[in-house]
């Protein structure tokens, strides 16, 4: 399994009957996005894969660009927007890196001899021959759902140790739609390709053994490795030792991290996993009072309470939804430990008097404020000004409409406006319904068959003859 991407959070509205029952699929400052509307925007281009994210995803552009729109009719100077609240991330980041580099202190030196055994060790001066039986978690699959793969994998680990063909069973039980077909054969790799609990447990192999049942972001695998292999330090040599330069930085920087940690005895409570789904699947649900305040990390001087992970949630875009809901409870438990640390990380940077200078924070606000004015200008939110109030309604949403539909074709970029969106919603308020995006992927298989098909090419002239 090659390495995923990041982990990430996703943005969605709780579901409203009320909405259901108008054929609304999302609704923002007093706009509606219709269930056939977004069907036939989606259905207009036939490359595109119509799922139940892709609609998520659409809702919440035209949500970020409804509000956008209406906004700039409001003030087209933004004056509304809370400028350092969007740039507060970077300046935590600027405070921890100095905090870093005041306290980290790392040996980068790396000599010939000490080159060349990391790359045998921990470089691609060794690669695996593995192959691998997945066993794929479902999206919001139960504790029993979990349990009963894993037992499952242990039964296939179990035959391979006893001597059945792993490339067999591989073929019939591996999950894995690259592999599976082949017996499970994942070639030759390095380090650094997989993801880190599949690359620990298959460089730990000899030549011919089969690991414990390994459990990944995907789910869970058995890997038997075939062969090991050295390949030599040639010209990837000064590539790989800025490489060992860096890990070696960011391995400092980490033990830094955990020695706080620890010592602030971070402690995620062992309902979070489940706290945590649920508020990613219904973010824009209520939460106030004692439910807000509830601690899902604690740690000397401090917690890490719901109120602040539902904030996170908010701010951040719909497109990683899918892996949350399948990360297993270790990454989540790993996730809201990071952000934990991350705020003893601070409370010690202002412990220290370590904080970016105010020029630093002007420079940020300044980036922030050219970043919005070429949000409203690249979308072409911009290009038409909308009255203010009522009026503008019959302005924005065809306007809005008319960018997504650019955006479903390829003619334009739409990014997600993250924190500025968030915003805007706590302003003026929007809603996803995502009960209603069956209704609207019904709509697009329906508006897609209904179209003829393509008219026959007409059949090529004669070649001409000499």
């Amino acid at each position: 399994m090659r390495a995923p991407a990041a982990l990430a959070l996703a943005l969605l509205a709780a579901p409203s009957l009320a909405h259901a029952q108008a054929g609304e699929l999302a609704t923002a400052a007093g706009k509606a996005l219709t269930v056939e509307q977004a069907a036939g925007l989606l259905a207009a281009n036939p490359q595109i894969d119509a799922d139940s994210a892709v609609v998520r995803t659409l809702a919440e552009r035209w949500a970020d660009y409804t509000l956008l729109a209406t906004a700039y009719a409001e003030d087209s100077a933004l004056a509304m927007v809370d400028v350092d609240r969007l740039i507060q991330t970077q300046r935590d980041q600027l405070a921890l890196a100095q905090l870093f580099e005041r306290s980290v202190r790392v040996d980068t030196v790396f000599g010939e001899a000490r080159l060349a055994q990391a790359w045998t060790e921990q470089g691609s001066g060794v690669q695996v021959h593995a192959r691998h039986i997945l066993l794929l978690v479902p999206q919001g699959a139960t504790a029993a759902q979990r349990d009963s793969l894993r037992r499952q994998a242990e039964s296939l680990r179990a035959q391979a140790a006893a001597g059945a063909d792993f490339a067999d069973l591989a073929r019939r039980f591996s999950k894995d739609p690259t592999s599976a077909e082949r017996g499970g054969d994942l070639g030759f790799f390095g380090r650094g390709q997989m993801v880190p609990a599949f690359e620990e447990a298959a460089f730990a192999l000899r030549a011919g053994q089969i690991s414990p049942v390994v459990e990944s972001s995907f789910g869970y695998h058995v890997i038997k490795v075939e062969e090991r292999r050295e390949q030599p330090l040639g010209a990837e040599k000064e590539q790989f030792r800025q490489f060992l330069v860096q890990r070696a930085q960011q391995e400092a920087a980490r033990r830094f991290v955990d020695s706080l940690g620890t010592a602030s005895r971070v402690t995620v409570d062992p309902t979070a996993p489940a706290q945590f789904r649920e508020l990613a699947r219904t973010p824009s649900a209520p939460l106030a009072g004692a439910a807000a305040a509830r601690p899902l990390v604690t740690f000397a001087g401090g917690q890490l309470t719901a109120g602040e992970v539902k904030a996170l949630i908010a701010d951040a875009p719909a497109e990683a939804l899918g892996q949350m809901a399948t990360a297993p409870d270790s990454m989540i438990r790993e996730f809201l430990a990071d952000h934990a640390k991350e705020k003893v990380l601070l409370a010690e940077a202002a412990r220290r008097g370590v904080q970016p200078t105010a020029a630093d924070v002007q420079r940020l606000r300044d980036q922030a404020r050219q970043a919005i004015a070429q949000a409203v200008t690249l979308s072409g939110v911009g290009a038409r000004r909308a009255p203010r109030g009522a009026a503008g309604k019959a302005v924005i949403e065809p306007l809005v409409l008319g960018l997504l539909r650019e955006a479903v074709s390829g003619q334009r970029q739409l990014p997600p406006l993250g924190v500025l969106g968030s915003q805007l919603r706590a302003r003026f308020g929007a809603t996803v319904n995502v009960a209603a995006t069956p209704a609207v992927l019904a709509r697009v298989r329906a508006l897609r068959a209904a179209r003829p098909a393509p008219s026959a090419a007409p059949p090529a002239a004669p070649a001409p003859r000499n």
